[in-house]
């Protein structure tokens, strides 16, 4: 691949990046763009680096197809989203971000992230058997 240098340069943008990715998924402009609910103008512009996506695109792009959304925009990463349920049930992140604006919660599940994130294997492992705990007494 890195031998064409068309190929090697269109890569750097998020067009290149969106071009490579249906090509490999033998998808047609016309079809991508139905799929995700944009016009095949709009796509073309973007593939071309003629525009970047819009929010409504990147929904699109996230929710009905594989792509992963921090490779497209970065580069970095896997291309794809494996185990990406594309059926997904959005009642229950709505509930979360409701959930979210308690100033409390919020502070108490960005210490748990800091934990699981920084702590030591033994405060892991505790925040691990916690958790257990508390899902065998919610059964």
């Amino acid at each position: 691949m890195t031998d064409n240098p068309d190929l090697s340069q269109k890569i750097d943008t998020v067009g290149g990046r969106l071009r490579m990715w249906r090509h490999s998924n033998m998808l047609r402009l016309v079809d991508l763009a139905e799929l995700i609910g944009v016009s095949q103008g709009s796509l073309s512009d973007l593939e071309n680096d003629k525009s970047l996506p819009s929010a409504g695109t990147l929904t699109g792009l996230c929710v009905k197809t594989d792509l992963n959304i921090y490779w497209l925009l970065t580069g970095q990463g896997p291309i794809t989203v494996k185990d990406r349920n594309l059926d997904v049930d959005t009642s229950s992140d709505a509930t979360f971000m409701q959930m979210m604006q308690d100033k409390d919660l919020r502070k108490t599940v960005n210490r748990l992230v800091e934990v699981y994130k920084r702590g030591t294997p033994s405060q892991k492992a505790m925040l691990k058997g916690f958790l257990s705990g508390v899902e065998l007494d919610v059964s």
